[in-house]
């Protein structure tokens, strides 16, 4: 989602907002063109919905889960196949190649469900937000992490955007605002923060409309860690079928370039 205005071939300064893969490759590709490009994301790190998460068992050894997307595949755009082919190349992705099936809850029986000619499965190497964590330390992108933004403003006189912090830091103009959050003009950003959408809606009311008709689902994690393979599961990732709150199951340790750790986590889907 861009809300910049006249900015098309002269800008200087471009801000991203979100880290995830959309801001990501989003800030990658506008430093490409030699313009420069700042990141700003609430978390302590890179990678959205493509994000790690590390936790230490009680005798000091560390496990990451991917708990965020489990994997991406592709679609035959050549502009798309061209970044992975580039990422492949870069070590930062690789083939995930498993088995894959189902779970049905009421026949609790696996069923593999993989056909001649899918989609390859590809994951970041060695976790999924390693994908944004290059791009966004690639050269002309400046990342700035655990910064929210509170307010985006539009400053007539000077044309150019204005961005401040939740806690009220000056973070500079820019020429071109890029949202990769739907948050910037979400009702959500009140309910947590207590304060109004950073951007005003009167700003671009046709963009807050198709912003606002954007669908967010929300998930829940549980992660597992076992100390040996469950080798009763036929498949190192599959969906759940007939269930109310499990959607997707996958063993992290199954994976290119992960520890020899075995850990299993699913998703818990809310309706």
């Amino acid at each position: 989602m861009e809300t910049s205005a006249s900015v098309a071939g002269i800008a200087r300064k471009i801000a991203v907002l979100g880290s995830g893969i959309s801001g990501a490759v989003c800030a990658s590709a506008i430093a490409k063109n030699g313009i420069s490009v700042t990141v700003f994301d609430a978390a302590r790190g890179p990678g959205g919905r493509m994000s790690q998460r590390r936790e230490t068992t009680g005798d000091g050894k560390e496990l990451l889960f991917d708990h965020g997307a489990p994997f991406f595949t592709m679609s035959n755009c050549s502009e798309a196949l061209g970044l992975v082919r580039e990422w492949e190349s870069r070590g930062l992705i690789a083939e995930w190649k498993q088995k894959f099936g189902s779970f049905d809850c009421i026949a609790k029986t696996f069923t593999e469900t993989e056909q001649e000619g899918s989609n390859k499965r590809y994951v970041g190497v060695p976790g999924m937000n390693s994908i944004c964590r290059a791009l966004c330390h690639q050269p002309g992108v400046e990342s700035k992490f655990g910064v929210g933004i509170g307010r985006v403003d539009w400053l007539e006189e000077e044309n150019i955007w204005r961005l401040t912090s939740l806690d009220g830091q000056n973070l500079g103009h820019f020429e071109g605002v890029v949202a990769s959050d739907k948050n910037i003009v979400s009702s959500r950003f009140t309910s947590v923060t207590g304060r109004p959408p950073p951007l005003d809606l009167n700003l671009a009311p046709d963009l807050g409309n198709k912003v606002q008709d954007i669908a967010v689902s929300p998930r829940f994690v549980v992660m597992l860690a076992f100390p040996e393979p469950l080798s009763w599961i036929p498949f190192k990732g599959f969906s759940i079928r007939n269930s109310k709150v499990l959607n997707w199951a996958h063993c992290d340790s199954s994976k290119p370039g992960r520890s020899t750790a075995r850990f299993f986590f699913a998703f818990l889907h809310v309706y």
